[in-house]
């Protein structure tokens, strides 16, 4: 009898173990995490579930664009588009470079957009409208020559401005890693880090971090907490 009670004692305890071990309130990695003080910044881990590999020895390149490359705004993205004499997007790309390194580049459109807000957007949805494809000017470096690209725009009409879809029809990055960000004024991203795997199916495409282009210039802590997790 004793034998029998026991083993019972035994088999509750291992019960009672095996319920601590499953319930030990972890988030699994790559879970996306909104900001709850109002910051305006959503960030999250890769698609995978997973962190990049380590960074040590890889090219890194800080790739962006905003209107501001060729105007005095940040058009559309912004309800507050000028950062320190910088677009939004401009502002949070730089800051990005100067934590992780490598090079940066901006993409400049051939045909200037409007110096005017309501300019640049109505030049903007006539070109999503259009299914339009924007030339760019050459850029300072090969993208392609990279391991790990940043890649910068603001949400225009909901989705990526069409000079990116250029960007993405001009480069090859099979093999690369790419990692997005974007501001936005309450669209998040969009969908767009999924329309970037698409146009990249060979790549691996992390989920990014968006921010509100208003809040841009408060954004610094968030963006360190975010590089942090992708090991930078």
């Amino acid at each position: 009898m004793k034998k029998i009670t026991a083993l019972i004692i035994a088999f509750v305890m291992i019960i009672s173990l095996a319920g601590c071990g499953a319930g030990n309130g972890s988030e699994p990695a790559g879970e996306a995490t909104s900001d709850a003080d109002g910051s305006g910044v959503t960030q999250a881990g890769g698609s995978d579930g997973t962190q990049p590999a380590g960074t040590e020895g890889k090219k890194i390149l800080t790739v962006y664009f905003s209107s501001a490359n060729t105007a005095a705004v940040d058009a559309v993205s912004s309800a507050t588009p000028s950062v320190k004499n910088m677009g939004s997007t401009e502002y949070i790309a730089v800051y990005i470079n100067s934590k992780v390194g490598g090079d940066i580049a901006k993409i400049t459109p051939v045909k200037d957009y409007p110096e005017s807000y309501n300019g640049t957007l109505d030049a903007a949805k006539a070109e999503r409208d259009g299914d339009e494809r924007p030339e760019f000017r050459n850029l300072d470096v090969s993208p392609e020559d990279y391991d790990v690209i940043f890649v910068g725009y603001p949400m225009w009409w909901y989705t990526l401005p069409m000079i990116m879809y250029t960007f993405f029809d001009t480069y090859d990055f099979s093999g690369k890693t790419i990692i997005p960000f974007n501001t936005h004024e309450g669209s998040g991203d969009g969908g767009t880090y999924n329309e970037i795997r698409e146009f990249e199916p060979d790549a691996t495409v992390y989920d990014g971090l968006a921010v509100r282009g208003g809040s841009a210039e408060k954004s610094d802590e968030d963006i360190d907490k975010w590089l942090a997790g992708l090991g930078y």
